[in-house]
């Protein structure tokens, strides 16, 4: 029941075989090591369960979501095994040091499918979203407003990826530190790597994310916050210029933070609204022209449209776990239904001869969850079919 071959017998659809090899399932097989392998629904059953419970997670129970979908279940593993106890067992025991390699794994998938740069940047986007958590958590979490009525409510902070459209790290921690977010960035800094631009927003303004990026070689492009009175050093334009920005007193005895920092601030106005000022790493007007980051900075967009795809198309305001180490894995395997949809996107577009960007995410998702919940005796549905069809 635990080999490979057991699994691909049932697992017919080209789309999730060409991303889920044999290989890479026996390589996850080895890392969790033979105790745990064979267990209830074996690491090959336990990874589909895992990602039909991701797509089919609105419905109210997991007893709902087995019983949808029990017939497929059941044609991978024993009837008597295919149940709500046996995948909490077995998620209890699956070490997440596995999933999160079945994630890298398929993260690196893109690097052969969409290589495209600005000026030689990877560009990333990074936020953070409040999302409400199941009450057996409030002890970790705590109430969106610290005490009272409110909702159990964690931040979740993520650096995405916007050539491939990916979440690629991310962070859950209680909802208070949705006002401290250089704290959560200092968790995913090792994420964070030279050659990359980040898109960020003006909550992230700080001398100390300044740092903290530079020292990574991450380059930044955020708007300016209000308050903030930086020193003309030169002009580059009519809305263009370097500045210094000095650390305060509060800073001064803080070794990695830089005592005063060179930025660029870039002034636009878009009619109808407001004047804006960017402020960028990227001091150079020659090389890095005003209106370019301007336009690029616009596609920080998409990672609230990913906030809103994950919250609502996927919707993720419904769980299933009790414990935290059940949340971690859950929210993983919603991550790992992103990445693999999104991979089916880009090889139908491909094959299609047009840009991912024209695709749907959501009636894309929705072939993907009806290929992971369809029928084994069913005809291979071809990757394009999933997506564009």
């Amino acid at each position: 029941m635990g080999s490979p071959q057991y699994f691909y017998r049932h697992f017919v659809f080209d789309a999730f075989k060409h991303f889920l090899s044999a290989e890479i399932i026996e390589k996850i097989s080895r890392k969790i090591g033979p105790k745990h392998r064979h267990r209830c629904f074996g690491v090959e059953g336990f990874i589909w369960s895992g990602l039909l419970v991701a797509a089919y997670t609105s419905l109210p129970s997991l007893q709902q979501i087995f019983d949808q979908t029990g017939t497929l279940l059941g044609s991978i593993t024993p009837v008597s095994l295919a149940s709500v106890s046996a995948f909490c067992q077995y998620r209890t025991k699956f070490p997440l040091k596995a999933m999160l390699y079945l994630w890298r794994f398929l993260l690196i998938k893109f690097k052969t499918k969409d290589n495209d740069t600005w000026r030689g940047f990877k560009l990333r986007a990074l936020d953070g979203s409040l999302v409400n958590l199941p009450e057996s958590l409030y002890a970790y979490f705590g109430a969106s407003g610290g005490c009272g009525p409110g909702p159990v409510q964690g931040f979740l902070m993520v650096l995405y990826d916007l050539m491939s459209s990916v979440p690629i790290a991310f962070r859950i921690s209680p909802a208070v530190n949705e006002g401290r977010p250089h704290l959560l960035l200092k968790h995913l800094s090792g994420h964070l790597t030279t050659g990359s631009l980040l898109l960020i927003d003006a909550g992230f303004y700080s001398l100390e994310i300044f740092s903290l990026l530079l020292k990574k070689g991450t380059h930044f492009v955020i708007p300016m916050r209000s308050s903030s009175k930086p020193k003309l050093i030169k002009r580059l334009g009519k809305n263009d210029g370097l500045y210094q920005i000095k650390a305060t007193s509060y800073w001064k005895n803080n070794p990695w933070v830089t005592e005063d920092l060179v930025i660029r601030i870039i002034t636009y106005q878009i009619p109808g609204f407001r004047p804006r000022r960017l402020v960028t790493s990227l001091v150079d007007e020659l090389q890095y022209p005003a209106e370019e980051i301007i336009q690029l900075y616009h596609r920080r967009w998409e990672i609230e449209t990913f906030f809103r795809d994950f919250k609502h198309t996927l919707s993720v305001t419904h769980w299933h776990a009790e414990t935290l180490p059940a949340l971690y894995s859950e929210l993983l395997f919603q991550i790992l239904l992103v990445v693999l949809t999104r991979l089916v996107m880009a090889e139908a577009a491909i094959q299609s001869g047009i840009s991912s960007n024209q695709l749907s995410f959501g009636r894309s998702l929705a072939k993907v969850k009806k290929a992971l919940g369809a029928y084994p005796n069913r005809v291979k549905m071809p990757i394009i079919f999933l997506a564009v069809q």
